[in-house]
């Protein structure tokens, strides 16, 4: 996957906006003068938000937080990462822990309009799938009924599990972990017989397991899962900032910069 976001570019257009806004902006007066800007981040999925071996933060969530830092500070290393639980994020970002949260966070009505927050935009559109072992000779995401599923709580895909087994006629056994990465080591000790996530993070999860090959994505794509950044609401001057640096990157990407 080629760099998604352009932090540079994204900063030469969030700097004019904030340039404008500042006066108004709380969550830009406090970014600035505590000199860093303080972003909520998943525990570690690949291509998303994850440290290298020297604690350094890469992927296309860690990119837009650096675009902001940026635009804001005019240093996009100037950025310090937490990372958070799916059942963590939104009580850190609410309480003011974190100054915008960008971990592969699902863009629904409910999260838009009753939990004080504001999607920026969408970095990644995804989508909820299944992961299984190749020995169980399964095909389809058809054929589970009965399963017990390993899932992720405080997470989209908990719902959507449930929506889709009911609309099937199927039954299955949940088996909950509170990480990502507690999900994939119960998948390989084999407690439950399938793992469901968004796609995207089902390939990194897979990835690592002890033998990638031995576990299969299934074709089925049972959600819409558009992704992205958030803010606080009632504080338009920083969620213009955060919008127009997503966008701004989103361009560059789409003219290869």
């Amino acid at each position: 996957m080629k760099k998604t976001m352009s932090v540079l570019t994204g900063a030469l257009v969030a700097t004019a906006v904030s340039a404008g806004a500042a006066s108004a902006a709380d969550t830009l007066e406090t970014v600035k003068a505590r000199g860093e800007l303080i972003c909520g981040v998943s525990t570690g999925l690949p291509g998303f938000s994850i440290p290298d071996e020297k604690g350094n933060w890469t992927g296309i969530d860690v990119d837009v937080c650096r675009g902001v830092a940026a635009a804001v500070l005019g240093d996009a290393m100037k950025v310090k990462f937490i990372p958070l639980t799916a059942k963590e994020r939104f009580t850190a970002l609410q309480s003011g822990e974190i100054d915008i949260l960008s971990r592969n966070t699902t863009w629904t009505h409910t999260r838009d309009t009753s939990l004080g927050l504001n999607f920026a935009g969408v970095n990644y559109y995804d989508g909820q799938g299944f992961l299984v072992q190749k020995e169980l000779g399964v095909k389809s995401a058809l054929e589970l009924d009965g399963a017990s599923v390993c899932i992720q709580s405080g997470t989209t895909t908990e719902l959507n599990l449930a929506d889709y087994f009911k609309l099937n006629g199927m039954s299955f056994s949940p088996v909950v972990y509170d990480t990502s990465d507690q999900t994939v080591q119960g998948f390989a000790a084999g407690r439950c017989d399938i793992l469901t996530s968004d796609q995207s993070q089902l390939y990194a999860l897979r990835s690592k397991l002890d033998d990638p090959s031995k576990a299969v994505v299934l074709p089925e794509v049972i959600s819409k899962e558009p992704l992205g950044p958030v803010v606080r609401q009632g504080d338009d001057a920083w969620f213009n900032i955060v919008k127009w640096t997503l966008f701004a990157q989103i361009n560059a990407e789409e003219l290869g910069l």
